[in-house]
């Protein structure tokens, strides 16, 4: 005896064909928002973050304080920020271990590590747990080398050019 694979009527099977294009384009519409344009995440990723940087600057110069973050890759992200006079600075250990943002020439080690424009006056911060945080308002222009006085010797040191 010989099995026979029952087949669908070629009317039935253009409409299932259209149904499941129909299904599929629509599902391609929904996970691409709708626009009808293909998304490359990528650029999208790019763009957005762009965007993002671009506000942190705009927020800086509006008065909102520039971050820099202390991490237990023992640097200072960013390592090099340029702020206008008057602008604070923000230091943020997420780190777990102790940290300390040092511009006193004399607390550092290696002369010349710590450098700060003529009129600035010296800060310093306590021991920073995670967590905790540090400001400083900047107002002489020029340029600012500071430190990690716990991690000095491994090379953690920040700039901020104030302009």
């Amino acid at each position: 005896m010989q099995r026979t694979t029952p087949r669908l009527p070629p009317p039935l099977v253009r409409r299932l064909g259209v149904l499941l294009a129909a299904i599929t384009s629509l599902a391609l519409v929904v996970g691409c928002g709708g626009s009808g344009e293909s998304v490359d995440a990528a650029a999208t990723a790019t763009a957005r973050f762009k965007e993002g940087m671009e506000g942190l600057q705009g927020g800086v110069e509006r008065g909102m304080p520039a971050t820099v973050a202390m991490s237990d890759g023992l640097r200072f992200e960013p390592p090099q920020v340029t702020v206008a006079a008057g602008a604070t600075v923000l230091w943020r250990n997420g780190s777990p271990m102790l940290h300390t943002i040092t511009a006193t020439p004399t607390q550092a080690s290696t002369a010349g590590m710590v450098h700060l424009p003529a009129g600035a006056e010296p800060f310093e911060s306590d021991s920073l747990s995670q967590g905790q945080t540090f400001a400083q308002q900047l107002t002489v222009a020029g340029e600012y080398r500071y430190i990690c006085r716990i991690h000095e010797g491994s090379g953690m040191v920040g700039i901020i050019t104030v302009e």
